[in-house]
């Protein structure tokens, strides 16, 4: 960061990769200039965004800044997207897909992961189980909608009852996925439960050489140098994603970190559901890369209304993690996903998994100590904001000015 007198200003590259989603990179552009334009209202800036994207080899930038009472900040914001392989995932045939969720569940079953998910975080095991309850409980209904047609049409004799039952079960059943289903997502839970085993047990060839491909382009931003900062933030899984291009970037270049300081950030994280799988120890080793490179700084929100990720939960040690106080590494910091949202809007979503779970790379509604596009827009380094307990509430007067001094203390 470089400052001119009371004028304090930043220029920094932020990298995000999304979790488990087909969103392209229109979708994400589309929602970065209204997320954007919501921090503005929200801590009194000005905010503006390119309308072009530029296409790379790994996904689409475009450039954004904002600007207050004093202050200013210039940010390219690049998505590293992978929303083809999902799409490609998701295309596949209907019993293509019953056939991998089986497979999927018995897999976690019989390794023992679906127990270590409840006693590392009960939460989120929950969360894992009612994909599944909610699968079953439809194809009970579709069970149940057979036997009652096969009941109606026995006076016809059994040609004529069989396929009326079975017509009758498949039509409640895959009519309950395509409208209750879809409501809550439920395919898009099942495709990502099938695709997390093949990604743990290295059976994903795309995604593995996407990575590699991320990586490449992170060394090359890096190389290029020009801004005061590199971010690679990643949501949900694809938390998990950005500690494994990280990982792979120091591996074919050691010292690329050290040009330019280069800050992790993980926010809603699932990395810990393929580190608790016994096939997950080449991502145990990509977290511990990561740790352990002291040339890089890593941060992790989480929160106890997020029960899509691991809360309290260290991502490397998989043991218990409180507020971090700097001495160690990730950083990790709890907060409210409630305490983002006016009373109106958490009412709205509050029984809205997926939409509480989103929140963590959205703009707030209101003031908080956390606000996922502070790090993109704010005047200072990530490190320094999230130096604050109060984060950017720490940061920000209510005029949009920057409160003085506060930039001064760091992790």
């Amino acid at each position: 960061m470089s400052q001119d007198g009371p004028h304090s200003f930043i220029r920094r590259h932020f990298f995000f990769v999304a979790g488990y989603d087909p969103m392209d990179v229109v979708g994400h552009h589309r929602i970065f200039a209204r997320e954007s334009a919501r921090f503005a209202g929200t801590w009194q800036a000005r905010t503006w965004s390119e309308g072009e994207l530029h296409e790379t080899p790994t996904g689409a930038y475009w450039d954004a800044g904002a600007a207050g009472p004093g202050w200013e900040s210039a940010t390219r914001f690049e998505l590293l997207a992978w929303n083809d392989i999902v799409k490609a995932d998701m295309a596949r045939s209907r019993w293509s897909h019953i056939l991998g969720s089986a497979r999927a569940m018995w897999d976690m079953v019989a390794t023992g992961t679906v127990i270590r998910y409840f006693r590392f975080s009960r939460r989120y095991g929950i969360f894992f189980a009612l994909t599944y309850v909610m699968l079953l409980a439809m194809t009970g209904l579709g069970i149940g909608a057979g036997l009652v047609a096969y009941d109606f049409a026995a006076p016809l004799g059994p040609l004529a009852a069989l396929p009326a039952a079975v017509a009758a079960g498949l039509a409640v059943f895959f009519g309950l996925m395509a409208t209750l289903g879809a409501r809550v997502k439920l395919k898009q839970s099942l495709d990502l439960a099938e695709f997390s085993v093949d990604f743990v047990r290295g059976r994903h060839g795309a995604i593995d050489a996407r990575l590699e491909a991320f990586a490449d382009r992170l060394i090359a931003v890096a190389r290029n140098g020009g801004v005061d900062e590199i971010v690679v933030a990643g949501h949900s899984l694809g938390a998990m994603h950005v500690v494994s291009l990280v990982a792979l970037a120091l591996r074919k270049d050691p010292d690329f970190a050290r040009a330019v300081p280069v800050r992790l950030l993980t926010v809603g994280s699932t990395a810990a559901k393929f580190a608790l799988h016994p096939a997950g120890g080449r991502l145990r080793e990509a977290a511990r890369t990561v740790h352990d490179a002291t040339s890089l700084d890593w941060i992790e929100f989480q929160a106890k209304d997020d029960i899509v990720s691991f809360y309290k939960v260290d991502p490397v040690s998989l043991t218990h993690a409180g507020n971090g106080d700097g001495s160690r590494r990730p950083f990790i910091r709890q907060v409210t996903i409630r305490g983002m949202m006016t009373p109106g809007t958490y009412a709205r979503y509050r029984l809205d998994i997926m939409r509480l779970h989103c929140q963590f790379f959205l703009a707030n509604d209101c003031r908080a100590p956390y606000d996922f596009y502070a790090f993109i827009h704010a005047p200072i380094s990530c490190s320094d904001l999230v130096a604050q307990m109060e984060g950017p509430m720490a940061i920000f007067a209510p005029d949009g000015s920057l409160i003085p001094g506060a930039h001064l203390r760091r992790l």
